[in-house]
Order: structure tokens, then C-alpha cells, then sequence
């Protein structure tokens, strides 16, 4: 079977110490990639990425990595040497629009630079939610999903994390 890395191929997760972060990294090393660098923004769980290290045992690995996705100096460290990134960061932006635009689009423009700078990048996947599809063709029960159309005026809902992530999502 022909895959994009293996399993000695440094992967880089961001928001790990999130939501969904560290099942992600679970399922990595529960597959057998020994290498997972897993970057936790301040406040970032990183107690419970080693302790799925730990349970899993062998030749499993997390290396924390500590910054901030706005720096650029912190995204270069962070994506050198890494075959995949798995992008899951992302402020809600319930401050501001700015605050949501700096947190989801100019950190995720960060990371992609700082990738393309080291040339090693084989595959990189972001998320996003349901939030940033429009309910314009759904009625009622309808069922909403990755077919949907995305937001075209996400402004229009007064949600700032709905603003920003239409800005890195594909429709």
C-alpha cells in the first residue's frame, strides 16, 4: 500500500492539547507513528498528550512543542523537519472579529509560510466546523454537511469565529 509518510515521519498537531487534539494524536501513535510533535498554545493540556504516550509505551513519542501560531519565529521552529501537518488550532474569536481573523487566518498563513520555508511538507489537512456552511438550501431537517455551500456573508450572523473560518476553508 503506498502512503504519503511513514510511521518515523514527524507530524505536527496543532492544538493538541485542545478538543479533538489529542485524540488525534492518540490515533497516530495507536497506528504506529513513533513520532508525533504535538504544539500546545499557553493553556494547552499537554499533561494529557503524554499520557496517552505513556499508555501506549514502546516506541511512541509526543515531544511538546510551546508558541504561538501568530509568531512567525514560533511557526518555523515548530514545522522543521515535519512530513504532515493536522492544523486543529483555532481561537473561537469570542472577542472580536479582528481577534478571530489574527487567530484562525493569519495563523494559519504563519504555519503554511514557515512550512513552505523548510520544503519537507508532504500533506497538510485543517479543520474547520459546521459552523462556517450555510443553512441558505437546508430547511427544516434538512441534513447539513460538507456538500453544503459555505457562508457567503458570515458577517451577517454576528459571529466572529463564523467570519474568520470561511477565510481558510474550501467551498
Amino acid at each position: 500500500m503506498d502512503t504519503i509518510i511513514t510511521p518515523d515521519d514527524p507530524i505536527l498537531i496543532t492544538g493538541a492539547g485542545g478538543f479533538i487534539g489529542p485524540h488525534v494524536v492518540e490515533g497516530l501513535l495507536n497506528h504506529g507513528f513513533a513520532t508525533s510533535a504535538a504544539s500546545c498554545a499557553q493553556g494547552g493540556d499537554s499533561a494529557k498528550l503524554a499520557k496517552y504516550a505513556d499508555q501506549i509505551g514502546g516506541t511512541a513519542r509526543v515531544e511538546i512543542v510551546r508558541g504561538n501560531l501568530l509568531s512567525r519565529e514560533d511557526c518555523l521552529r515548530a514545522s522543521q523537519g515535519i512530513a504532515v501537518v493536522y492544523h486543529l488550532a483555532a481561537a473561537r474569536g469570542e472577542k472580536s472579529f479582528p481577534d478571530a481573523f489574527m487567530n484562525s487566518v493569519v495563523t494559519t498563513r504563519n504555519l503554511l509560510d514557515s512550512c513552505r520555508h523548510h520544503g519537507t511538507l508532504k500533506r497538510f489537512v485543517t479543520l474547520s466546523s459546521f459552523s462556517v456552511y450555510s443553512n441558505d438550501r437546508n430547511g427544516p431537517g434538512d441534513l447539513l454537511d460538507e456538500s453544503c455551500p459555505v457562508e457567503t456573508n458570515p458577517a451577517r450572523r454576528g459571529d466572529a469565529y463564523t467570519f474568520a473560518k470561511p477565510n481558510r476553508t474550501k467551498s
